[in-house]
């Protein structure tokens, strides 16, 4: 049996008619424009068997036009969910795929490498779009392929990737210009952050009588924007890429140890080469020791003196930027808090804190004096101590 089909057929046709006293005479009928589409004949008995598939699936865009139609590059389409939880991550995979003849089936694996699953082993989809809540290695790139195979075998294979798969926090810390100051009226303080995402535009900046969330009872939580981290000035080789040294050795999670590595150069340029989740690295000189960090000095990981360990934090992948308060009605003998709330694209929120900076007006009290010829207050500047920090010097009288 043989089937004739015209999908689509259109007519105009026109019409003139004359009404007369006792009847109406049609004086024109003819049809004036005509379209149709092209009959698609088949026998209805013929059917094309699945064995007869010589193409593998055709992948299709992954996106949709404003007509709600497929346009754009033929792939998949990975991103991480925003606004979950850091300790309960997903992602969305997206792949459309079709066959004319043959069911589709559509798998993943997800690797370190393009085509690898040394991550996750194929996985089958079970649909077009995905949400899997996953814990995966951050910090690194990852690569997801995503396979379509028809009944006859045949498949059609893409790939798709993430710069970093975010599972952590913004790490970072409020780094205090002075501990002590006898400034009457000033703040200084640095708030530097290193995070794998992308970090959204405003974030805020707090003073308070504690450190953390709540941290903001002197001068209310202000947006600020922060800057990435310059590369170090008057440096050369990978070194530049990095802070001058801190005292200590970082007490934190160990991505990597060499031992023995001969100079700090060749420990950053270790660093540099393990990927971006490097941020820190700890070096001792007569040990020879390396050590790889993924964190930096905060409030989950601190500085403990520790032979010669000298530790360096990682520039160009993190945000730095210098905060100042003026006009501030400083009280003696009180210790402020610059606070930081520091937001990723993901959603992740942390706060930053820092030791704070004690306020101190008053000189050391020397004890019971019997014979004293002269007791007076002077303004000093930066003549009385060695030590001293000369920034932002007062003309209070408060050296004795």
């Amino acid at each position: 049996m043989d089937l004739i089909l015209t999908p689509l057929r259109l007519e105009l046709r026109g019409f003139v008619k004359i009404r007369l006293v006792f009847k109406t005479k049609t004086i024109f009928d003819r049809a004036i424009w005509r379209y149709e589409t092209p009959s698609i004949q088949k026998n209805i008995f013929t059917k094309k068997s699945r064995d007869d598939d010589p193409s593998p699936p055709e992948v299709l865009p992954s996106t949709i036009n404003e007509r709600r139609r497929r346009s754009g590059p033929e792939g998949c389409i990975v991103n991480q969910v925003y606004n979950r939880p850091y300790y309960d991550t997903a992602f969305t995979l997206e792949m459309f795929a079709q066959d004319e003849v043959s069911e589709v089936k559509l798998t993943y694996a997800i690797g370190t490498h393009k085509g690898g699953t040394n991550v996750q082993s194929w996985t089958e989809m079970g649909g077009n779009t995905l949400l899997v809540p996953a814990k995966l290695p951050g910090g690194i790139p990852l690569h997801w392929t995503v396979s379509a195979t028809n009944t006859q075998g045949l498949s059609s294979t893409v790939l798709c990737s993430l710069n970093t798969y975010d599972s952590t926090l913004p790490d970072g810390r409020v780094e205090h210009a002075y501990k002590f100051s006898s400034h009457p009226s000033k703040i200084v303080a640095f708030i530097i952050v290193v995070e794998d995402s992308p970090l959204k535009e405003m974030h805020y900046k707090a003073v308070g009588f504690s450190p953390g969330q709540y941290g903001n009872q002197f001068v209310g939580w202000e947006e600020t924007r922060l800057d990435n981290s310059p590369l170090r000035q008057g440096v050369t080789g990978a070194l530049q890429h990095f802070t001058t040294p801190m005292d200590g050795k970082l007490i934190a999670n160990v991505l990597k140890t060499a031992k023995p590595l001969r100079t700090k150069e060749s420990c950053a340029e270790l660093c540099m080469n393990h990927g971006s989740n490097c941020v820190s690295f700890s070096y001792e000189d007569h040990s020879e020791t390396c050590d790889l960090h993924d964190q930096v000095a905060g409030a989950n990981a601190y500085l403990r003196i520790s032979g010669t360990y000298k530790n360096y934090e990682r520039l160009g992948i993190g945000y730095r930027t210098s905060v100042e308060y003026e006009n501030l009605p400083l009280t003696q003998g009180t210790q402020y808090f610059v606070n930081a709330k520091v937001t990723n694209v993901l959603g992740y929120v942390e706060y930053l804190i820092g030791e704070g900076t004690m306020v101190d007006f008053t000189p050391p009290e020397p004890g019971l004096i019997t014979n004293n010829q002269s007791d007076f207050m002077r303004a000093e500047e930066c003549n009385a101590s060695v030590s001293q920090r000369c920034l932002d010097v007062t003309t209070r009288e408060n050296h004795r």
